[in-house]
């Protein structure tokens, strides 16, 4: 299987799509659909407003007459960021065949537009119902009103949205609007509102399905089909979106019917590509599109549910918090990613000029804290290091290896030299001589006729200049179709050679590959893997669960900086997980990295303020829009707050409801601390709190906590008098559960 390393013109290639999206394209063909690709693109204020009116005769008219199609929300969403923004550029996303992808080049060529990411589209029948005109926000962000509304948002895989939890009667639901992206088998009603690759039910709608047992309801929808091939989820007897959204906002209707109506619902159901590929392969595109959803049906519920209106006679925007518990294992981990200004473009517009609470993104802090999928390398001036990638057998998913390098060190240069180049020797019988990576191209190991393994060298805009992103991906190591090509397994070799006359700081991420939730994907996390790196401890023999510790000082794998990529997005709440019986950090809950940062300088206060990444280097990277239209924030340095995520060592998950009403099922990961943290929050604002005043409760729990601790364990326990501001953020919010204790 020797082969050889080539060069490859990615000429054909759509400008900026991503590396893993580009390799799944072109090497899976099961998964994708090739009636287009997703685009996102940052426009002007000048120039959205022209793609706004999708006008034929206009600029984007080449554009629109090769088949290119918005989201009818995605336009909404377009004009209610216009009205916000006046200056900066304006993100939004595009759906464009094959066909229209050398009239978006044109349009970027000529700088038009700036294309920033583009992703997979999923396979459906669902078509363009046509752009709407006349958008006019319903409602005005004004000052949030005590005991107030709050509307929850859940972004999520498998919400059961016919569960009591849900109702605020016998056949009435709380879910004021659900968007479902999955698209598994036809409705058999003809409520919906079909949209580009995407259908919508209003809660009345769905009402007038509650008086049927709740399966028959999710078949109506076209959630259960049993002639489809895809992973169906509500078969189940839990899903993840359904015990998310109990935490959330889950109430028993005939007990908590007053408490349960201030909560109405929108709910958005990802598509099952996003449980089944854990690469972002998926995701990035899905979570935009939700977002632009949410942000105009907020608006809408607001106008239905609004009393007293506000000053200008609109209704009073309802506050609103959105939760996510999902995570991102690669990524740039600075604050500019297409995604994280989305997220932060989605909370800007929604308040507008009201008060910071009116909106709310509450996430997950990530799960790869004992991974081994984070490593850092310091190379020093026109020398090289190397490390080992251990890819495992019997994985039936392509596997990506993600490199960051510092931001060039030419303000203003977007353009400047290459810094390093990347080489990758695979294992047993491989070519003596790798290709090295090629700045704005890609090399790639051929065997056979056929790409096994690829390396994309890119330069992405900052600020400041720009930064070299190189993503390697390879193919499965086991079959998953008749005929695929397979690469070997084992460990494999990542060379870096540093280019310039100063030492680089580096990271490495490997990509999520792990099995979803029922999915069948054949999954199998790779890792890096390196003989300096401490897992146990030597004295009790049990995994090390301290950040700060990685066993040899020369160690290129870390605990630290495992933090999700999403939570660099200003105005993001990110929430780690601990155990209730000890209060220790959970032992998956991801970590950020110190920096300059220590115990004593991390305050309480500092969650006040949205903060950004701090390299162990101690160089903070600053969050904002390459053309300045967010003001950069402070260094963070690791989740917000932590919330229970497990009973004990032995108790791992949290209760909640399970798929369907009166079942209770258990849970575990961060993924379930982020909704305790988004109820939680929503019972403040509805008091007439804030972020801030919640702050000073999880303060006081977390001193009450401590105090329990430390009468139980005795004083001499290192975490009880060493606080944890990498785990815990700020403090541990107090466990408030609405199902009896496990024992």
């Amino acid at each position: 299987m020797a082969g050889q390393w080539e060069s490859r013109d990615l000429g054909n290639c759509p400008h900026c799509v991503r590396p893993e999206t580009h390799w799944f394209h072109e090497t899976r063909p099961k998964v994708r659909d090739d009636r287009g690709l997703w685009f996102s693109l940052q426009l002007t204020p000048e120039r959205a407003k022209d793609l706004y009116e999708w006008d034929l005769k206009g600029k984007f008219g080449e554009l629109i007459e090769a088949g290119a199609q918005m989201t009818r929300t995605g336009r909404m969403a377009l004009k209610f960021a216009l009205d916000v923004r006046n200056s900066g550029t304006i993100g939004t996303d595009i759906l464009v065949p094959k066909k229209g992808f050398a009239a978006l080049e044109g349009l970027w060529q000529a700088r038009f537009v700036e294309i920033t990411d583009a992703g997979l589209a999923v396979k459906g029948d669902v078509v363009d119902p046509g752009p709407r005109n006349d958008v006019v926000p319903k409602s005005s962000p004004d000052a949030i009103l005590e005991d107030s509304p709050v509307i929850i948002a859940i972004i999520d895989d498998g919400i059961g949205i016919a569960n009591h939890r849900f109702r605020q009667g016998p056949t009435e639901t709380r879910v004021k609007h659900f968007l479902d992206l999955a698209l598994i088998g036809k409705p058999r009603t003809n409520t919906s509102e079909d949209d580009v690759l995407g259908r919508s039910w209003k809660g009345d709608d769905i009402g007038r399905l509650l008086n049927r047992a709740e399966e028959q309801v999710y078949r109506a929808l076209g959630l259960i089909d049993h002639t489809s091939e895809l992973r169906q989820p509500h078969r189940a007897a839990v899903t993840h979106g359904t015990h998310m959204l109990d935490l959330a906002a889950g109430y028993d209707w005939q007990t908590e019917g007053e408490k349960a109506k201030r909560r109405p619902i929108i709910a958005v159901q990802l598509p099952t590509q996003v449980a089944e590929n854990r690469s972002d392969t998926w995701l990035p595109q899905s979570l935009k599109r939700a977002l632009d959803w949410i942000l105009v049906k907020a608006d809408e519920l607001s106008d239905e549910l609004s009393v007293p209106r506000s000053s200008d006679g609109k209704a009073r925007r309802l506050p609103l918090i959105v939760n996510g518990s999902f995570a991102s294992m690669a990524g740039p981990q600075d604050g500019y990613s297409d995604v994280e200004e989305r997220i932060t473009q989605f909370l800007e517009t929604y308040r507008g000029n009201g008060p910071k609470d009116l909106c709310t993104f509450v996430l997950s802090a990530g799960n790869s804290f004992q991974l081994r999928t984070a490593a850092e390398m310091d190379i020093p001036a026109r020398d090289s290091g190397e490390i080992s990638w251990r890819v495992l057998p019997d994985d039936k998913t392509p596997s990506f290896v993600q490199i960051w390098l510092p931001e060039s060190e030419e303000p203003g240069k977007a353009h400047s030299p290459q810094q390093v180049e990347v080489s990758l020797v695979p294992p047993r019988d491989a070519p003596d001589s790798p290709l090295p990576s090629q700045l704005d191209a890609a090399v790639e190991w051929k065997v056979g006729g056929y790409a096994a393994a690829r390396i994309y060298h890119e330069r992405v805009l900052r600020p400041g200049g720009s930064r070299e992103c190189v993503t390697i991906a390879i193919r499965p190591t086991a079959k998953d179709q008749p005929g695929e090509p397979i690469v070997p397994s084992g460990l494999w070799s990542i060379r870096i050679k540093n280019l310039t006359a100063r030492e680089l700081g580096i990271d490495l991420r490997v990509h999520r590959d792990d099995v979803g939730m029922f999915a069948r994907t054949g999954a199998r996390q790779s890792y890096f893997d390196d003989p300096n790196y401490e897992r146990f401890d030597p004295n009790s023999g049990g995994p090390i669960n301290d950040e700060r510790r990685g066993g040899d000082p020369d160690t290129q794998v870390t605990r630290q900086g495992t933090l999700s990529t999403y939570a660099y997005a200003k105005g993001v709440i990110a929430v780690g997980g601990y155990r209730n019986f000890d209060g220790e950090p959970a032992l998956y809950s991801s970590s950020g990295s110190d920096g300059s940062l220590t115990a004593s300088s991390y305050s309480l206060a500092g969650m006040q303020a949205k903060h950004g990444h701090a390299k162990p280097r101690g160089k903070a990277v600053e969050k904002g829009r390459v053309q300045g239209s967010i003001k950069p924030p402070d260094p963070v340095y690791g989740p917000d707050w932590a919330a229970v995520s497990e009973e004990s060592p032995a108790l791992s998950g949290v209760l909640a409801a399970g798929t369907y009403s009166g079942s209770v099922a258990f849970l575990g990961g961060t993924s379930v601390a982020a909704p305790q943290v988004t109820r939680a929050l929503a019972i403040k604002i509805a008091e007439g709190g804030s972020v801030e005043s919640l702050n000073s409760d999880v303060a006081a729990s977390e001193n009450l906590i401590r105090q329990k601790a430390v009468a139980a364990f005795g004083k001499s326990k290192p975490a009880l008098s060493d606080p944890r501001p990498l785990r815990n953020g700020a403090g541990r919010m107090a466990f408030k559960s609405s199902y009896p204790k496990r024992r």
